[in-house]
């Protein structure tokens, strides 16, 4: 229960320092706030992949549930990345940010799944 507990918390506060950080809040705050909020949210993103990176599977149902939960969080990054990249494609401007991302995105899945064919 409390690594459950770890986990939301650390989802909440990333998810309140990432709505600071958006558009309506970044017009109102000064460049200080503006500063710790980029900061907590990069803290807490490599605190929250330490949390995903050092986590075990305790059976195989557990196991297939975490991977299902994955599947999930990549294919709903690929697909918001998909629309952002269209819907600035419409606009005439890309970010190079978002091409970036998705093809890294898609890179480390291809190779991942390859090391681990090959390797285990």
């Amino acid at each position: 229960m409390k690594n459950k507990t770890m986990h939301l918390s650390i989802a909440g506060l990333l998810g309140i320092c990432l709505m600071l950080l958006s558009d309506p809040f970044m017009v109102w705050m000064p460049m200080g706030a503006q500063m710790a909020a980029l900061l907590g949210a990069a803290v807490l993103l490599a605190v929250w992949t330490g949390f995903v990176m050092y986590e075990r599977a305790p059976d195989e149902r557990d196991a297939i549930h975490r991977m299902n939960a994955g599947r999930m969080a990549y294919l709903s990054g690929i697909v918001l990345l998909t629309i952002a990249l269209v819907t600035q494609g419409l606009a005439h401007h890309i970010d190079p940010w978002i091409s970036l991302t998705l093809a890294t995105m898609v890179a480390v899945k291809i190779l991942a799944r390859f090391y681990s064919d090959r390797f285990q």
